[in-house]
């Protein structure tokens, strides 16, 4: 299986369950590691083939920008969810969503989840 990798994309939204998290958008990091067979572009060379990582990055931040949720796990599955309708190729979706600024002791707070498409 291949997988084409993203680091640290900035997403902002509103996420939390405290007041003052509710009020305006925040910065997260996403990690996206989308996972299937991708050979078809690698013999062809055409965008087409491929899974176009510029649009993913798109519908990850937009998707993001127009949702509201509490917490991290929803918005994860969410978006793990609309990226394997929106992209066909993809078979397997990781997303690790870092919230720097979460109210912990901890420097940033961090979920990874998983979703494929059987």
């Amino acid at each position: 299986m291949d997988k084409i990798i993203l680091r640290e994309l900035p997403v902002r939204c509103v996420i939390g369950t405290l007041p003052d998290e509710r009020t305006s958008p925040r910065t997260l990091f996403f990690d996206l590691e989308l996972c299937g067979d991708f050979s078809r572009a690698g013999e062809t060379d055409d965008l087409a083939d491929a899974v176009d990582y510029t649009a993913v990055e798109r519908c990850v931040m937009e998707f993001a920008a127009d949702t509201s949720f509490f917490l991290l796990e929803r918005l994860a599955y969410a978006t793990a969810r609309n990226l394997l309708a929106r992209f066909p190729l993809l078979d397997r979706v990781t997303l690790v969503v870092r919230k720097p600024d979460a109210p912990v002791e901890s420097a940033s707070v961090a979920l990874e989840i998983t979703l494929s498409r059987a």
